[in-house]
């Protein structure tokens, strides 16, 4: 038994009889994380769950999505943590004209290479 075990969850038959082996990692933090919520009464902000980390991981555009759509109070704590653990938050759009700048910005920059490759240098 190892959270670092690469086996999954899995019956596996050995000597005619069945044997659990491996270990369910996703299964293993859910219950840590509800338990010790509602042993100390501690309020989960989404941007600390395990399953945020594991969206940023697989699926970056659900994880900003579920960002973007969690009220005003649970957002600033969301983006107070996030700064705290590192993330640069000045690059994270907040609504849609700073997106619409970034996207404008990247545009550029994917032209100006597209004008550098083109050119023979002269």
């Amino acid at each position: 038994l190892s959270p670092g075990s690469k086996y999954k969850a899995s019956d596996v038959m050995i000597n005619g009889k069945l044997v659990k082996r491996g270990f369910d990692r996703d299964s293993f933090f859910t219950k840590a994380e509800k338990t010790f919520d509602a042993t100390f009464d501690y309020k989960r902000n989404y941007a600390e769950s395990y399953k945020s980390k594991k969206d940023f991981i697989k699926n970056p555009k659900v994880y900003f999505t579920t960002l973007m759509g969690l009220s005003s109070n649970e957002k600033a704590v969301a983006f107070k943590i996030l700064g705290k653990a590192g993330v640069p938050l000045n690059s994270i759009p907040t609504n849609k004209v700073q997106l619409a700048l970034k996207t404008i910005k990247y545009l550029k920059r994917g032209v100006d290479v597209a004008l550098k490759s083109g050119s023979i240098g002269i």
